[in-house]
């Protein structure tokens, strides 16, 4: 059997760019937490108002959310079609209107029917059924004859009506609706008859075209809405994802928001620069979306602590022995805050679901019972070729630049490295043609590491000063720079200096070049020096490595 992290029986990451409803099962996060229970809160609350009471147009909601590509909007919007705790209150129709093409009408309306569950049509028509059953009490001849009974089956009253109903499901027989018509007549409207014909016949989809306009769809809709709360007492919720500014779109939210369809919840689903777009072609629907009874906004959702809780909620969820615990919590966590800090690119939920996914399956195959640095880098490597660590200039693997960025902190090993690599860089470069008679014997004052002349004749000295005392940092910049009687310019490199330290060149120049070095180019220092000694230094690398010398201004 395949064994995966943690002893996992399975990859608990989700493998599509887009959520299933398996997947959606699993919500992280605190940002997402806070939107469902708003969410849940604003069903709940309106399924109170409705119990034992007719619905009106008060009893309709708007809730937006927003947030940007990959955020885990339509996870969320998933997540809360699938709650089992809301089974029992709520039929939830779909929709991602990137996919209706043409947005006509008719295919709008085709999308609503479309995007509720299987589940939810086939409870709707088992009920009508049963309802007619019940009708059999006060209508009873007209109930046997909407169910095409005969005179033997008419001997036995109505005890065979529910199987007859079953039957009728399974279409083995068909309901006689000049009859159904008189007994639903006084409870249903004329559409909802209609509709009912379709559902029992199984051609809902199918008579689409029959809809003439805008109007008629949301008669549809209204009508829907109203046998959900009637026959399974439920509240019904249009989720609109992929939500924009054409036209089409607009008109169409504009009319279901105007006409408020009694016991149900509008949910639309888009992005910020969707939000200001409608905003700019259509203020009187930008108003509305203003006014939502709930504006989710799931700013925060790609945050570090957002997406390391998300993370782990995937393995917890499947992490049936516990193996799971806050040894590998703290572990893992270092791992997801190296990759969000030198990935900007991956700061959303689904890059990081889908590095996730493909380093739990590379650990799989090497029988890694952990996911270590090594692994996330092969990942990365192999689903994003060409990525890099943030401001790295040298490619540095994923795995090296954590143990290089170590002992970065660790100043009596880290200033002779660096004096080693920028020797060891000055001889590349002066090998390449870029730099000439390099000197790395100190002849021109205290402090000075190595000096050379650059291509223009101009002699140079360089000056490591890696410390982390200000003080003595500025004092050994300052006996550099007495150097410059001897040199024409004065290179410091230094991960601590406050304000360039001055002095005058043998040309009579003030040039003191202070150049702050961060950890991402201390890495890509040692880094280089590593794959110089072991000669490694080859094609690409050469050229980054001159990039490297020009961004520290060696040449």
């Amino acid at each position: 059997m395949i064994m995966y992290p943690y002893g996992l029986k399975l990859n608990p990451y989700p493998s599509s760019p887009t959520p299933s409803y398996i997947d959606s099962q699993i919500l992280g996060g605190k940002t997402h937490k806070d939107a469902k229970q708003a969410i849940v809160t604003c069903i709940s609350d309106l399924f109170s108002k409705l119990e034992g009471t007719n619905p009106t147009d008060r009893d309709f909601r708007l809730i937006t959310m927003i947030q940007d590509v990959g955020s885990g909007k339509t996870h969320l919007a998933f997540h809360i079609k699938g709650l089992p705790e809301l089974i029992e209150k709520v039929v939830t129709s779909y929709v991602d209107l990137s996919q209706v093409s043409p947005r006509d009408i008719h295919n709008i309306y085709d999308s609503i029917l479309g995007g509720f569950s299987p589940a939810d049509i086939e409870s709707l028509r088992r009920n009508v059924l049963y309802f007619l059953c019940k009708k059999a009490e006060y209508h009873g001849n007209s109930v046997r004859k909407a169910f095409n009974y005969g005179f033997l089956d008419n001997l036995s009253g109505n005890k065979h009506l529910k199987q007859r109903a079953e039957e009728i499901l399974k279409g083995k027989y068909r309901l006689n609706f000049e009859h159904v018509s008189e007994v639903l007549g006084t409870e249903f409207s004329e559409i909802q008859i209609e509709i009912i014909k379709s559902l029992l016949e199984d051609r809902l989809r199918s008579d689409v075209e029959k809809i003439r306009s805008l109007e008629g769809v949301i008669k549809s809709l209204s009508a829907i809405a109203d046998m959900n709360l009637k026959l399974l007492n439920k509240i019904t919720i249009f989720q609109f994802d992929e939500f924009d500014s054409k036209k089409e779109s607009l008109e169409f939210i504009k009319a279901i928001i105007n006409a408020h369809i009694p016991s149900s919840i509008l949910m639309l689903i888009l992005t910020p620069s969707s939000y200001d777009e409608i905003k700019k072609e259509n203020s009187s629907v930008f108003d509305r979306l203003e006014k939502a009874n709930y504006k989710i906004d799931l700013a925060g959702s790609n945050s570090l602590s957002e997406l390391k809780d998300i993370i782990f909620e995937y393995i917890k969820h499947y992490d049936n022995n516990g193996n799971f615990g806050s040894e590998q919590e703290s572990a893992l966590e270092s791992k997801i805050r190296l990759v969000y800090d030198e990935f900007p690119d991956f700061r959303n939920v689904r890059s990081m679901l889908n590095i996730f996914y493909h380093t739990t399956e590379q650990a799989s195959k090497k029988g890694s019972f952990f996911l270590d640095e090594s692994i996330i880098d092969e990942a990365i490597k192999s689903i994003y070729p060409g990525s890099k660590i943030r401001g790295s200039l040298m490619n540095v693997p994923l795995s090296d630049f954590i143990q290089i960025k170590r002992g970065v902190d660790d100043i009596e090993t880290i200033e002779p490295n660096i004096r080693e690599a920028i020797r060891n860089l000055l001889t590349l470069t002066k090998y390449e043609g870029y730099v000439n008679e390099l000197n790395f014997d100190n002849h021109v004052g205290e402090g000075i590491d190595v000096t050379y002349s650059d291509s223009y004749g101009s002699k140079i000295a360089v000056s490591v000063v890696i410390k982390n005392e200000p003080i003595k940092t500025q004092a050994q910049i300052s006996n550099a720079s007495k150097s410059l009687s001897i040199v024409d310019k004065l290179v410091v490199l230094t991960g601590n200096a406050s304000r360039p330290v001055g002095g005058i060149s043998r040309n009579g120049n003030d040039v003191t070049t202070i150049v702050n070095m961060d950890n991402t180019k201390i890495v890509d220092l040692i880094y280089f020096n590593k794959k110089y000694k072991k000669q490694e230094i080859i094609n690409d690398d050469l050229e980054r490595a001159i990039t490297l010398a020009r961004s520290i201004k060696l040449c």
